[in-house]
């Protein structure tokens, strides 16, 4: 009998406490998996940020590059200020980068100064752009001060 009275004793985890263990686990892994969405989503907007913002780089070296009467001859412009839409550049993973230049005269601080503007724009993959407000669309801009006869 007393081997019987041990056994009786001893006893396991119910089922109960099975069910709230079972639960509490599933609430901590739900949280660590929104949290790892939440990284990647984070670490893909920073990699096409980074992206942006070499596209831009290239965008204001070539146009840094050309003198202002190329500028105003490839774009059909009579004068400044040029404000253009450039073609779309690709990016890794299907991005596409959409410029715009603007290029204005500073004759408030020197009639041979020019500001070029160069924004590059791009929208999350698979969203339109202003869908929802806009919350989708990112934008990095570049700004450079020049003297309107340099061509460096």
């Amino acid at each position: 009998m007393r081997r019987g009275h041990r056994r009786r004793r001893q006893r396991g985890f119910t089922l109960l406490e099975l069910l709230v263990t079972m639960g509490i686990t599933i609430i901590g892994l739900l949280g660590l998996m929104s949290l790892y969405v939440v990284t990647a989503r984070s670490n893909a907007l920073g990699a096409h940020s980074g992206e942006a913002v070499a596209v831009a780089e290239a965008t204001v070296e070539e146009i840094r590059g050309t003198p202002i009467a190329d500028l105003l001859a490839a774009h059909a412009a009579p004068s400044l200020p040029l404000d253009v839409s450039l073609d779309t550049v690709a990016g890794r993973a299907g991005m596409t980068f959409n410029r715009r230049v603007q290029v204005i005269e500073l004759t408030a601080v020197s009639p041979n100064l020019v500001k070029i503007r160069v924004d590059v724009t791009w929208t999350d993959a698979g969203a339109t752009a202003g869908a929802e407000g806009g919350i989708y669309d990112h934008q990095v801009s570049l700004e450079l001060i020049r003297t309107a006869s340099e061509a460096l």
